[in-house]
């Protein structure tokens, strides 16, 4: 009887810490399948250069846009390389800063107010960045908006275009450099 008796609670130990095991391996598994979107920012910083003019305006005044052409798949991939653009859980753009270059002609506080919208195409212009009442001369740093960008960078042809307000009569040619970046979050 006691033969028996050991044997029922020597098996039942068994069964239980198979169980158990068991179970801990399910817990494992579930934690694999969670999906937490990963974020980080795609930095671009670039320098350009057009003709500019601005007068004392109530109204934007819409300047040619500036082509970019991200390729945020591959900046994924090089972060990620089992992601890709298919992968992109959230985007929108973190910063936006404008800082005269050597050689440019038109003070930045000419710009009184600007939009930065983010285009590509087949899709509505994203606002992206304002800016209202700047008077640095120098650098022009933009507030940006919550705007969603996940179709925007799905395209590697896009754009930023400026609209502003003029604070003052200027013309000549605008040197700058643009230091951006977009905040991106990516997930299975």
């Amino acid at each position: 009887m006691k033969k028996i008796i050991t044997s029922v609670v020597l098996v039942s130990s068994f069964l239980m810490i198979g169980n158990i095991t068991t179970s801990c391996s399910k817990v494992e598994d579930i934690i694999d399948d969670i999906s937490v979107p990963v974020p980080f920012t795609i930095p671009l910083d670039f320098d350009t250069e057009f003709p500019f003019a601005t007068v004392n305006t109530t109204e934007f005044v819409t300047y040619p846009e500036v082509p970019v052409n991200i390729d945020a798949d591959a900046k994924i991939k090089e972060q990620y390389s089992s992601l890709s653009i298919n992968n992109l859980k959230a985007a929108r753009l973190e910063k936006f800063t404008i800082v005269a270059r050597d050689g440019n002609a038109i003070p930045l506080d000419a710009i009184k107010d600007a939009e930065i919208y983010f285009k590509a195409p087949n899709l509505d212009n994203a606002l992206v960045a304002t800016v209202t009442g700047n008077t640095n001369a120098t650098v022009v740093t933009f507030t940006p908006t919550s705007a969603d960008l996940i179709n925007h960078l799905k395209s590697k042809q896009n754009s930023f275009i400026l609209r502003i307000k003029g604070s003052k009569i200027t013309a000549g040619q605008m040197k700058i450099t643009v230091n951006t970046g977009f905040k991106i979050e990516v997930g299975l």
